[in-house]
């Protein structure tokens, strides 16, 4: 028999560098910390750029035909869920629960377009994903530095080998 307040979902560790993290700000729709009774403090994490995500995302296009891949995307996070990572200095994480939509927002580019004497900007669509998957936007650079560098370590190895043997 399973207790009724236990968590089943699955949780994905995302870990983010501190470069990727705003700093925490009051949360827009006035919303309070139950525990506190204090305006909710967030955090936006932001998504890694087209070229350090894994070749094989793609964010498409939205219904107002704005390429979300050529945006800078982020995603609103409680400041209490992120941790300072104390084993890696200047790493910060996170967990995201796979029972939860992910809702990636994008930032708005500039129309051209005036209105009132402001510049009038365009509003992409938000895209929601699986915990699994936005954990995977992550994954892309890591990768391919460690695949670059064990292939550059290993052709180093072989011109070393080719210098040290005596030429016939």
């Amino acid at each position: 028999m399973s207790d009724l307040n236990e968590n089943t979902a699955k949780r994905y560790p995302l870990n983010i560098s501190e470069k990727q993290v705003s700093k925490p700000r009051e949360h827009t729709g006035g919303k309070t910390d139950i525990k506190t009774g204090k305006p909710m403090m967030m955090r936006k994490i932001y998504i890694p750029s087209q070229e350090y995500r894994p070749k094989d995302v793609d964010l498409g296009v939205d219904s107002n035909g704005i390429d979300r891949n050529e945006r800078k995307g982020y995603i609103n996070v409680p400041d209490r869920h992120i941790f300072v990572d104390k084993k890696r200095e200047g790493r910060l994480y996170t967990y995201l629960s796979d029972d939860r939509k992910v809702k990636i927002n994008f930032s708005g580019e500039k129309t051209g377009r005036i209105k009132n004497g402001k510049p009038q900007y365009d509003s992409p669509e938000p895209l929601e994903m699986s915990a699994k998957d936005f954990v995977h936007l992550y994954d892309g650079i890591a990768r391919e530095k460690n695949k670059d560098k064990t292939v550059t370590k290993n052709k180093t190895k072989e011109i070393n080998k080719e210098k040290a043997s005596p030429e016939r």
